[in-house]
């Protein structure tokens, strides 16, 4: 019987012999699990009227597989019935950032529309981004996807709310803030949902 035509390559072989790098690796994804259990858990006494009612629990999800990397993610408030879309999504994603991600749709969208183009000046001195794809459950930061607000003027702000069929505003910090994470987190989700409360 041959061989099998498929090689590794030497740093490949390498990495194939070192558990230990999985096992790293298992112990960070656990740990940032934990941290945004935290933030779920200060987020559910800060979550008032509307949120508190109509929202299902949070939910903390990850998996292996965005565009090829892990993640972790925190859904509160998390609405999806048909085009009706009300999430606010705090994102791990492995190599890249951490973000917070309003996503409004259907008649979330239209309720809150005038009070997001109202906010266009207060999202862009705070960094946020404005999702400018069709896609809603895409969450990359590159340019097809989310632009910088501050780099937009409010009325191309508005247009762009105006003309999607579901609104993605978001924050993204580098990994290397770890240790502000929970709160850069927090803060952002009061904010965003503090803008259409």
């Amino acid at each position: 019987m041959q061989g099998s035509k498929i090689q590794l390559s030497t740093p490949e072989m390498e990495l194939f012999c070192n558990a230990q790098i999985i096992l790293t690796k298992n112990s960070i994804l656990q740990k940032t699990v934990q941290l945004l259990s935290e933030v779920q858990n200060q987020l559910l006494e800060t979550a008032s009227g509307f949120i508190r009612n109509a929202s299902p629990s949070p939910k903390i999800s990850k998996g292996e597989n965005y565009l090829g990397l892990p993640y972790v993610v925190l859904d509160y408030p998390r609405i999806a019935k048909g085009e009706d879309l009300f999430f606010v999504r705090s994102m791990f994603w492995w190599g890249n950032f951490y973000s917070s991600t309003l996503q409004l749709g259907g008649s979330f969208k239209e309720r809150h529309l005038s009070v997001l183009e109202a906010a266009h000046q207060n999202l862009a001195a705070k960094d946020y981004f404005i999702g400018v794809s069709q896609y809603p459950w895409e969450h990359h930061f590159e340019e097809t996807n989310f632009q910088k607000i501050n780099g937009l003027s409010a009325g191309s702000f508005a247009a762009v709310l105006e003309e999607s069929t579901h609104t993605k505003i978001a924050a993204r910090w580098p990994l290397q803030t770890w240790d502000s994470a929970a709160n850069n987190l927090k803060d952002s989700w009061k904010f965003l949902t503090g803008l259409i409360a």
